[in-house]
């Protein structure tokens, strides 16, 4: 429990409301935030657990923030791993634990589900965020991500 909300994994239920929260996500960092886009992303994810999974945190029955962690084989890491692709906490809720407390059950779920490092990114001017991964004991690498279309 963090700040009166509590983490669960998400629910088909509540597949609109992730949307929109990781739609937002995505406008607030100037990335492409096509909620249709997003929306199938989230059915697909609720829909097959092995892609990865999405946790919320719920004040009531209003979701306050969440994360997508997504399933990797990883030849670096030596087998089963996880990319934390998403962590949004809606900026009323920010400064009260939630996105702590949502990292910390993406991590302790990532490890049940036999995972063996956790990868992420964060944007150069995303310094909050940065913080919060260094304190939860992240290590920055020297690399640059890349991306093409197929």
């Amino acid at each position: 429990m963090s700040g009166l909300a509590t983490i669960g994994t998400a629910v088909a239920a509540e597949a609109g409301a992730v949307a929109r929260l990781l739609t937002r996500q995505l406008a607030e960092h100037d990335l492409p935030a096509d909620a249709d886009r997003v929306t199938r992303a989230v059915d697909g994810i609720l829909a097959d657990d092995r892609v990865g999974f999405l946790l919320v945190a719920r004040r009531g029955d209003e979701v306050v923030g969440v994360s997508y962690v997504a399933m990797i084989w990883s030849l670096e890491h030596g087998g089963p791993s996880s990319w934390l692709e998403e962590l949004y906490v809606l900026p009323a809720w920010r400064g009260q634990g939630v996105g702590a407390a949502l990292l910390r059950a993406s991590l302790a779920q990532a490890r049940e589900r036999g995972c063996l490092m956790m990868d992420l990114e964060v944007t150069e001017d995303h310094a909050r965020a940065a913080h919060l991964y260094a304190r939860e004991g992240f290590v920055a690498l020297p690399r640059g991500r890349w991306v093409r279309g197929l």
